[in-house]
């Protein structure tokens, strides 16, 4: 069986975009597939392999490069719904017409949209968990105190560890720990483990003039939003429709999107139930990454 660190990368062109998806499948041959969704300039290469071969012990999983960034060729989205129209066209492509689905961070916006926008007919998303994320602007949403420190190390011309020393992890002793072993993990994928050297961040050292950082960044933005979020370009007041269940979770302190987001998302959606994992932030997953994965398959089997 293939893990994080071997699968190899396969390619579908939408002949609608022309974009050059690159994905990966990994995991059982059987049962509904649970794709990943990413984070803010990440890429496939740098999620948890730690997380992902856990979850592919039991689990069918798709992993994916948004259109412009990592592998895969196009323009990246400038707003969450031309992301999630992305990923909706790529499902299309291979076939699925039904899967779970785990969005972390910018993922999880993309997540949402992808969950309240598909066409019925053609793929219903049987589950969903939202990691480290938020709802599109609505009452209770805040935004994050941090939010000059968050711009100024998540736009940083070379993505390096310290950047995820204060966006993903706390500063104590276990956070320290964290964050090492985090990066270590994610550094295992390389061309000795697949055959292929591995992507790197978007943007990284802005060698794309920091076209796809900036067009994240309006992502961000139109999500947060009051004018730019309304109807199928947002999440909040439509997530109360929302009768699938939901797994919502998120780090004690979170650094980039308030915690308090989570919990107000968990009171928004019919049927969520929410987990708050102690002394960790926005990476929470990441620090209980083996934990993590037994609560999201718990979830998803039951």
């Amino acid at each position: 069986m293939s893990t994080h660190q071997t699968a190899k990368t396969q390619f579908i062109t939408s002949p609608h975009s022309n974009t050059r998806f690159a994905y990966r499948r990994l995991g059982t041959s059987h049962g509904i597939p649970l794709l990943i969704l990413t984070h803010f300039r990440g890429v496939m290469d740098t999620f948890d392999p730690l997380l992902v071969n856990t979850l592919s012990q039991s689990r069918s999983l798709i992993l994916i490069d948004y259109a412009g960034v990592g592998l895969s060729s196009g323009t990246v989205a400038t707003t969450v719904k031309q992301s999630a129209d992305d990923i909706l066209d790529f499902l299309h492509l291979i076939g699925e017409r039904e899967i779970d689905l785990l969005g972390f961070s910018l993922g999880g916006f993309v997540a949402q949209l992808v969950t309240l926008n598909a066409d019925s007919q053609k793929l219903r998303v049987r589950k969903l968990i939202l990691t480290g994320t938020t709802p599109s602007y609505g009452t209770g949403i805040q935004a994050s105190p941090n939010a000059t420190e968050v711009g100024e190390l998540g736009g940083t011309k070379d993505v390096d560890i310290e950047v995820f020393k204060t966006l993903f992890f706390p500063k104590s002793r276990e956070g320290k720990i964290a964050v090492q072993q985090w990066w270590a993990r994610i550094n295992e994928r390389g061309a000795a483990t697949s055959g292929e050297e591995p992507a790197t961040w978007l943007s990284q050292g802005y060698a794309d003039a920091a076209r796809g950082l900036m067009a994240q960044v309006g992502q961000v933005a139109s999500w947060a939003g009051e004018e730019t979020s309304k109807g199928v370009e947002g999440s909040f007041e439509r997530l109360k429709g929302l009768g699938i269940p939901v797994l919502v979770a998120n780090g004690h302190d979170d650094f980039m999107i308030p915690t308090v987001n989570s919990w107000v998302a968990q009171q928004q959606l019919p049927n969520a139930q929410l987990i708050v994992y102690p002394n960790s932030g926005h990476g929470f997953l990441f620090q209980y990454a083996a934990l993590f994965a037994k609560h999201a398959l718990l979830f998803l089997e039951a």
